[in-house]
């Protein structure tokens, strides 16, 4: 009650009572209506926060107050403070919480300062590390809850420094931000302080300290105030989480085994442990899955802490030897385990100061599984005296060894599909090509790891030869497949004695049915990937010395012709194969006898050499001093001359050809009428020239042959007819041409008939036979191996 000027009685309205509860850790949590009401902070503004950043460093307890309900300063939202009576209670439903009771302090009431039983009940009460530091950071007082800290505080701390309070933590660093806090006034929040408290050296234990100016009445600074949680196994989870991030990010970024090895313990160290090893088993290294008798390991990682020293700093002398971790023959389980072991000194540095290394050391082994298989094994060391691996660092070894293992068999998998596709490439190609009176050959291949390459040189008819090179954007076992398909291809065709440019174009049909026939889907449709192949394919005639070419979005070749000059013959380069191509253009280029052709894959050639006619620059070099040289010999300089330090990329073939001619006593023509009457001419002909030749012994086969073939182009073509035989190394060529295009059919005589028998008897007695057509007609060939005859 009061009462008013007039004398009249009103009621007066005692502010209420706020209640606010504080966690065990000295953390508001939770904040009521009427506490906003009262300080002006929101709950969001204010929950998490140290119940201390409400008081104020002034105030007076000395003019009294009741027992229990001593009055302190509380700071508001508006910056001003308030004098208020405090009780603290026992919190029902925060474990080890407790729930405290504020209640404004009326004008004019006894007791609304700040007084010592307040600082008394705080420094008794408070469930979190409280401490007071003069201005010279010499501790003063501090409370039960901060000698609990792991025997940190004790009764031989007052007067200390931090740094002299707890040696072996960050405390020089926290004595800066406390300065910082002398000066400026500005609290400093959550300042992680870290080490190895006297009560537990064999761990690291992390507070969350914040720190708060003391000033008196008059507004002097009085020193420093400070709070402190325990947060260690917050921070470790937190560390976990970015370690395991931080492995996520880092690993499986390499298809290399041994580069994920490294990784994952470059990536530990010194994070998680002071040493690390990763090993895998022998296969794996191939890109073979381990089998059940798994023992032969092989270390792909090793980091030692020691490794991060300076070059000159001593701890970076030696590094110790760390054992495999199962014996021969042992299988290794799922589960990660800890154990002890003793690291040989003998010719690693000692582990510890004033130790031979000697002393067992903690280590946690974690088997790399994928896919129900286990790879390798990683192990982690703690090298510090007492160091161990909890049950949390198990669970941690665990999910980095698993990542660690997907990576590794994604990395074998990769190797060996690798491995079988070069596999399949390699045996694809010629190991040697035969010896040919056309041409002399050296190559050089370098398989790719994307995309597949090949080559072939073919013997042909008519002493002829024919090269072939070709690349493929699909990669793995499906480009060489399809390399495949399209080598057994480009050999029929080779044997049907087709134009170069006809070769080019019945291989894009077939590239583009193999495209088709993959997934049904049409490939010209505008969403259906077709891969897209790239060739070259030239048929040289040593007769005329004539290089026939046509090319399908590769690369024209280069020819250095003798006395040095060095060109690239101007052909139309056409679209790659599996595109909307339809239509090739071939050229034809003479070549001096001794020419020097130098086909190679774009790997090879800039593109800027590809379609302007000129040879790069690295090529045309080693090409200009082709004549007179072994091509082993020019294709190594070659190779040597590449940018890049003579290091050739993956996916270079290089395939070197020497021209010949055929000489005026190799080959011999003769042009005979359509007259029955001219084929014992024939067969007199060709008779005299094999016993120049010295080849008598073949005379009867090849009369036989020469007869049949002039007979069948009298009786079923038109003239003219012409007969040339080919004397080329250990084969004898014969060849008649008329100018019907109408191909011969190989017929099997019954019994009975008196004709049909002819070609069944070349077929029979000859190698190889076959025609070929031109624009004037075609010509039937055959081929005999005079060494058998012989």
């Amino acid at each position: 009650m009061s009462t008013t000027h007039d004398g009249s009685e009103t009621l007066t309205r005692r502010p209420s009572t706020a209640e606010l509860t504080v966690d065990q850790q000295g953390l508001i949590a939770r904040w009521s209506e009427a506490a906003r009401a009262l300080l002006g902070f929101t709950a969001s503004e204010i929950r998490g926060e140290p119940v201390t950043r409400l008081l104020s460093s002034r105030g007076d307890a000395s003019d009294g107050g009741t027992a229990g309900a001593a009055p302190v300063l509380v700071h508001g939202s508006d910056g001003h403070t308030r004098a208020c009576r405090i009780r603290v209670r026992p919190a029902d439903d925060v474990p080890g919480g407790w729930v405290v009771a504020v209640t404004p302090v009326v004008a004019g009431e006894p007791g609304d300062g700040v007084g010592s039983a307040v600082l008394e009940t705080l420094f008794t009460q408070a469930p979190s590390s409280l401490c007071v530091y003069d201005s010279d950071l010499r501790l003063r007082r501090f409370n039960p809850a901060a000698h609990g800290m792991q025997g940190v505080f004790g009764p031989r701390s007052l007067g200390l420094m931090p740094h002299e309070v707890w040696p072996d933590s960050n405390s020089e660093e926290f004595e800066v931000r406390m300065r910082q806090v002398l000066e400026s006034g500005v609290p400093v929040m959550n300042f992680d302080k870290r080490g190895r408290p006297p009560d537990d050296p064999e761990h690291e234990h992390v507070f969350a300290n914040s720190v708060f100016r003391l000033e008196d009445d008059d507004g002097r600074v009085l020193g420093l105030a400070t709070t402190a949680v325990e947060i260690t196994e917050q921070r470790i989870a937190e560390e976990r989480i970015a370690l395991l991030a931080d492995t996520g990010s880092v690993i499986g970024t390499s298809l290399s085994v041994v580069e994920t090895g490294r990784q994952l313990a470059d990536v530990t160290v010194p994070r998680f442990a002071d040493a690390a090893t990763v090993d895998v088993y022998a296969p794996v290294l191939a890109g073979e899955e381990p089998g059940p008798d798994r023992c032969d390991l092989r270390r792909v990682g090793v980091r030692y802490r020691g490794d991060d020293a300076a070059p000159g700093d001593s701890r970076r002398r030696r590094r110790p030897r760390f054992p495999y971790p199962t014996a021969p023959g042992e299988h290794v389980g799922d589960a990660p385990y800890r154990c002890e072991v003793v690291l040989p000194a003998d010719d690693g540095e000692p582990l510890y100061p004033s130790t031979g290394g000697s002393r067992p050391v903690a280590c946690l082994v974690a088997p790399m599984t994928a896919r129900e298989g286990v790879v390798g094994i990683v192990t982690f060391y703690r090298l510090r005296p007492g160091g161990s691996f909890s049950a949390f660092d198990s669970l941690t070894a665990r999910d980095l060894a698993s990542r660690t293992a997907l990576a590794i068999d994604n990395a074998r998998r990769y190797l060996r599909e690798r491995n079988t596709a070069r596999t399949l490439q390699r045996r694809l190609l010629r190991r040697r090509t035969a010896e040919q009176s056309a041409v002399t050959t050296s190559h050089y291949f370098a398989p790719a790891s994307a995309g597949a390459h090949w080559f072939d040189v073919i013997p042909v008819s008519g002493a002829r030869v024919a090269f072939v090179l070709a690349e493929t954007t699909e990669t793995g076992l499906s480009g060489a497949a399809s390399v495949g398909r399209l080598g057994a291809a480009v050999h029929t065709l080779a044997s049907l004695d087709l134009a170069p440019e006809e070769v080019l174009a019945r291989l894009d049909t077939l590239v583009t049915q193999m495209a088709g026939s993959g997934d049904g889907v049409s490939p010209h449709d505008d969403d259906a990937a077709v891969a897209e192949i790239r060739c070259v394919y030239g048929v040289y005639d040593p007769a005329p010395g004539r290089l026939s070419l046509a090319v399908a979005g590769h690369v024209p070749p280069a020819v250095a012709e003798p006395g040095g000059t060095v060109r690239t013959p101007s052909v139309p380069v056409g679209k790659a194969l599996g595109t909307d191509e339809r239509h090739f253009s071939g050229a034809d280029v003479d070549l001096p006898d001794g020419s020097v052709i130098a086909f190679c894959t774009p790997a090879l050639a800039p593109s800027t050499s590809a379609r302007d006619g000129q040879a790069p620059a690295w090529l045309t070099g080693p090409l200009a001093s082709a004549t007179g040289r072994p091509l082993d010999d020019l294709r190594d300089t070659i190779l040597a001359s590449f940018p890049g330090l003579g290091r050739t990329p993956g996916g270079a073939v290089l395939l070197l050809a020497r021209t010949h001619r055929l000489g005026d006593d190799q080959v011999h023509t003769w042009d005979l009428p359509s007259d029955p009457a001219i084929v014992a001419t024939a067969r007199s002909l060709v008779q005299r020239q094999l016993a120049v030749w010295g080849l008598e012994e073949t005379g009867f086969v090849t009369e036989l042959v020469v007869s049949e073939l002039v007979t069948n182009a009298i009786r079923y073509a038109q003239g003219p007819i012409r007969l040339r035989v080919i004397r080329d190394h250990e084969t004898l060529i014969c060849e008649v041409s008329d100018a019907s295009t109408t191909a011969p059919h190989l017929r099997y005589a019954r019994t009975g008939d008196e004709g049909g028998r002819g070609l069944f008897l070349v077929a029979q007695l000859t190698q190889r036979w076959g025609t070929r057509f031109s624009d004037t007609g075609k010509t039937i060939w055959t081929e005999q191996d005079t060494q058998t005859s012989a």
